[in-house]
């Protein structure tokens, strides 16, 4: 079983300006207030290791399972019986840099770390810079999206 959530979201920002802050760990911080501190090798390989630390939890493993720079980006968590992953995806279009996060939970015991009517992730909604929408995403990893809307409002990056 899958359960999957994702958030798009369009933005001025170069696919380089995205690329660089998905692949450095002091910037994960900085786009997710929850997270305490990300890191990982740099420059990241896929199968490369590292750890995350949010508030208020123990540290976690990551583990890369997908570069593609300027395209794409995943990296896996485990849980018992049940893998945690967190696609990234970005792709040029007509009106700007099309940038998309989502968190997939897969294996047998998926049901039992969603929970039915409420977010697994709580945080601040993305705010959309550039293209003047004011976006809020349901479900889990909405202020990992603020990413997006930071690079908005600092194209130039």
């Amino acid at each position: 079983m899958i359960w999957r959530r994702e958030y798009t979201h369009l933005t001025t920002a170069t696919a380089e300006a995205v690329w660089k802050r998905w692949t450095t760990p002091e910037d994960w911080a900085i786009d997710d207030p929850d997270l305490r501190e990300a890191t990982f090798p740099v420059p990241v390989r896929v199968g490369a290791v590292g750890r995350v630390v949010n508030h208020g939890t123990p540290p976690q493993k990551i583990v890369f399972t997908e570069l593609q720079p300027g395209f794409a980006m995943n990296f896996r968590i485990g849980l018992p019986g049940a893998s945690l992953s967190f696609p990234h995806r970005m792709q040029a279009t007509p009106n700007g840099l099309s940038v998309t996060h989502a968190v997939e939970i897969s294996g047998p015991l998926a049901p039992v770390f969603r929970v039915p009517g409420r977010p697994l992730h709580r945080g601040r909604a993305a705010r959309g810079g550039a293209t003047g929408h004011d976006e809020r995403p349901r479900g889990f990893g909405r202020d990992r999206h603020r990413m997006t809307a930071h690079l908005c409002n600092n194209s130039r990056e």
